[in-house]
């Protein structure tokens, strides 16, 4: 019951839906009691589904505090008030960020296309409130260096994570006759892999070796490397640092943030309450390759991890987002091959906003 650790302090429960209704479906579902949960109580069965001071999601609890919540809800009263905007759009009174640091010159022509329309499309139809967020908030270089940080630290962790798979405790119940023979390297046994190690160190090697792919034992191996004592200050404390400023960089561009620490802030102006940025700098891969129009090919491990320079920085964060498909024109043929992915991300807490400017994205496409 439950999830397998891989990163621990970047894990999070995520979901893939057909629509942003699922998705909210899913969020408040797993913000609800938990009944195998030993804090839960035997008279809750009357409570709400959403009940944040019980939830399964440690992220909830503490950024859906009561008083917090109060503060949320009397600003968003507070801006309803302004008789300057629109209230009868669906996303009056919200205000969507368009940083320049995730403007890079890799970004392909269509998928900024598709950024700027669904920019335009949020302000004309939803009434929402567009604010460029200049690189003296967040930083260009903090985004490329995040990309670095989070391999640092997700194969750190996976690397000690997953050390308990050895096969006494968690793993395969391999047979290590078949892969410890070495009557089959007669005059070879020294370059046998399991070639002088002990009874339990076959019996651990071989099952990762059989149990981990390609790509587990990659990270675990680049893992276990960052964390020994000539690296660990070189690199893992560095990558600590830069995750660090990463947060703190796209936190100041939040103006939810000083209600989250349950203060009030009333400088505002240059604050957004969600940000608008493309997923990734590619189109999605066919799930057959023999099926349309662009094949799908093998992409190079090095080439994998850049493409993920675009949602790095929200999950080094622990920023609440979501990503929807959308397009550059009405183009029917056009829209079926090349479906872009935009993501929205707001500050911790406010996933109701989140997806409300989610589904006014979806429901535009």
């Amino acid at each position: 019951y439950g999830v397998v650790s891989y990163a621990s302090s970047l894990d999070t429960v995520g979901f893939v839906t057909g629509s942003v209704d699922c998705a909210r479906i899913g969020w408040e579902c797993l913000s609800g009691s938990d009944r195998r949960s030993k804090s839960n109580d035997d008279d809750d069965d009357e409570r709400s589904c959403i009940d944040f001071n019980k939830s399964r999601d440690a992220t909830a609890r503490v950024y859906h505090d009561d008083r917090c919540y109060e503060l949320l809800t009397s600003q968003q009263h507070q801006q309803q008030e302004q008789p300057t905007i629109d209230t009868t759009k669906p996303l009056a009174n919200i205000r969507i960020g368009i940083p320049n640091a995730f403007s890079l010159h890799e970004t392909p022509p269509l998928i900024a296309n598709a950024w700027s329309a669904a920019a335009n499309t949020l302000q004309n139809i939803g009434g929402a409130t567009l604010v460029p967020i200049p690189e003296s908030v967040v930083s260009s270089e903090w985004i490329k260096l995040s990309c670095a940080a989070y391999y640092v630290l997700a194969c750190a962790e996976a690397s000690s994570n997953l050390s308990r798979y050895d096969g006494v405790r968690f793993g395969l119940d391999v047979d290590l006759k078949d892969f410890a023979n070495l009557d089959n390297v007669q005059g070879y046994e020294e370059y046998h892999p399991l070639s002088n190690m002990t009874a339990l160190e076959e019996k651990i090697s071989t099952t990762r070796v059989l149990g981990f792919g390609d790509e587990v034992q990659r990270r675990v191996l680049a893992g276990t490397s960052v964390l020994s004592s000539d690296r660990f200050h070189t690199h893992y404390e560095a990558a600590a640092v830069v995750r660090a400023k990463v947060s703190q960089s796209i936190e100041r561009a939040f103006r939810s943030t000083a209600i989250n620490n349950c203060g009030v802030d009333d400088d505002n102006l240059d604050k957004v309450d969600v940000m608008l940025v493309p997923t990734s700098l590619s189109f999605p891969c066919t799930l057959n390759p023999h099926l349309g129009d662009r094949m799908m090919e093998d992409m190079d491990p090095t080439a994998a991890f850049g493409n993920d320079v675009m949602t790095i920085p929200i999950s080094l964060g622990g920023f609440p987002s979501i990503s929807v498909p959308a397009h550059d024109d009405d183009d029917i043929e056009r829209r079926e091959k090349d479906v872009v992915g935009l993501q929205v991300f707001g500050m911790r807490g406010s996933e109701d906003i989140v997806l409300q400017v989610a589904n006014a994205i979806n429901s535009s496409s």
